[in-house]
């Protein structure tokens, strides 16, 4: 009676276990992740941003990311484009078109390099060739110049989370600025949209 009892107990044991894990697996979100360009931004990196957006929002967020060929084609059979305008109606037909518990939207404001002058950094550079002589000097002044050349990318989106009837849940607002060392020949607009995903969706994942 006593074996017949654990056996009994091992398998009711066994069942709620195997149950709890495919709730567990029910209840996985499925989430849809957009990525809008409102800047202008060459395809081959948008393309780039937007794979890299769904991974980390797989990763970050824990959940189900539906594919990129999967929007397209759900767009084209809604009809409903997501553009500068979201309609409410257009969402919650997309939402139920993917089975989507969540609409994810990043819109990229601002996507840019830019070059500016550090005299300082120069004068370190001049400064300290200054005792060096005629022909060496005339060898490191042009160093002197790059050296003091500073290049940044900037980018900034706006992350906003919707529920499957269009309704808003989250928004947040991000921008990172890649400055690596050596930044004239380093940094990159990409790198600094990824950072920008990064910490827009440890936002996001309280919402997802």
């Amino acid at each position: 009676m006593n074996k017949a009892r654990c056996l009994l107990c091992a398998v009711v044991v066994g069942l709620v276990v195997v149950m709890g894990g495919v709730c567990g697996l029910g209840q996985r979100q499925r989430v849809a992740v957009f990525v809008q360009a409102a800047a202008p931004i060459a395809s081959a990196d948008l393309e780039y941003v937007k794979g890299y957006a769904s991974q980390r929002c797989a990763a970050i967020g824990g959940v189900d990311v539906i594919s990129l060929g999967e929007l397209v084609y759900a767009q084209r059979a809604t009809n409903f484009y997501l553009g500068n305008s979201i309609s409410p109606e257009g969402l919650t037909k997309l939402a139920g078109y993917l089975d989507a518990t969540h609409i994810v939207v990043f819109r990229i404001v601002r996507w840019e390099d830019s070059i500016s002058f550090k005299p300082e950094r120069s004068l370190l550079i001049l400064g300290a060739t200054s005792f060096a002589d005629a022909s060496l000097k005339l060898l490191l002044s042009p160093l002197g110049l790059l050296f003091g050349l500073d290049k940044e990318a900037t980018v900034a989106l706006f992350a906003t989370v919707f529920g499957p009837s269009g309704e808003i849940q989250f928004s947040t607002y991000a921008t990172y600025v890649d400055r690596p060392l050596f930044s004239l020949l380093t940094a990159d607009p990409v790198e600094a949209a990824k950072r920008a995903i990064d910490d827009a969706l440890y936002q996001l994942a309280v919402a997802l």
